[in-house]
């Protein structure tokens, strides 16, 4: 339920950076996933079956996200020859900065998804 959902992502703001970061890191390993910690416009570095893909979560807490920090993936994304850039939040996006994930073909991890990723 959409009550449910958002009280989930309500929890997930609550938590530190890091125990933030390692349920995501959980979440990834599940699914297959080799994860690395990284410095800059990303937070990890995901690599499965040999393609690479570049996650930021850390301003998972804002309510709205506006463009820029997605700007920023996308450069860190194109040096690194990464297959796909992800973009975690438990906020929402802004109009401007949905438009570019689409453009940009940027992944956003969010709602349902974000919360079945980060269980404990």
């Amino acid at each position: 339920s959409a009550a449910k959902i958002a009280a989930g992502l309500e929890a997930l703001r609550r938590m530190t950076w890091e125990e933030f970061a390692r349920a995501l890191e959980g979440g990834f390993r599940r699914e297959g996933y080799g994860v690395k910690r990284v410095q800059g416009a990303a937070d990890f570095e995901l690599e499965r079956a040999g393609r690479v893909s570049l996650v930021c979560a850390r301003r998972w807490k804002a309510s709205v996200t506006g463009v820029e920090p997605l700007k920023e993936l996308v450069a860190a994304g194109q040096s690194r020859e990464a297959g796909e850039c992800v973009y975690v939040c438990a906020g929402e996006l802004s109009g401007k900065a949905k438009a570019f994930a689409l453009e940009k073909r940027i992944r956003t991890l969010e709602g349902a998804e974000l919360l079945t990723l980060a269980r404990p």
